[in-house]
């Protein structure tokens, strides 16, 4: 886990504050997107762990976060600006698939109000 402590932690997972989440196996969902990475230690999500040499992670929490085609996020154009090649994440009607690794859920399921619903309609609106 690269966050240090549980109030870093805390800080960095913020944004999911009353997020409606639920368990999944990762799918790849682009043959350009083979993995994700945790949203708070930024642990690997992969379909097939034997592909990589680090800790992967087959299934976790996952939640949706509304994106904005349109707009390129300010750090993909610093990336860019600098030389790097960057695969944008792959979109499901309006939404990108953010993960959890079940430590950081679990570590912050109280103190940020994660809503645990596999039923919830969010999941048909983006088609997963």
């Amino acid at each position: 886990m690269l966050v240090a402590t549980k109030e870093l932690l805390l800080k960095s997972l913020q944004h999911y504050r009353g997020f409606v989440f639920r368990w999944q196996q990762y799918r790849q969902l682009s043959p350009e997107w083979n993995h994700d990475h945790c949203g708070g230690c930024w642990a690997r999500f992969a379909e097939h762990a034997e592909e990589w040499s680090d800790v992967v992670h087959t299934a976790g929490w996952v939640t949706l976060w509304p994106t904005d085609d349109d707009v390129e996020p300010q750090f993909i154009s610093d990336a860019k600006a600098v030389g790097y090649v960057c695969v944008p994440s792959p979109k499901l009607s309006g939404f990108q698939l953010d993960w959890l690794c079940p430590e950081c859920f679990t570590s912050c399921h109280d103190e940020l109000e994660f809503v645990v619903d596999p039923d919830h309609p969010q999941w048909k609106r983006a088609g997963v």
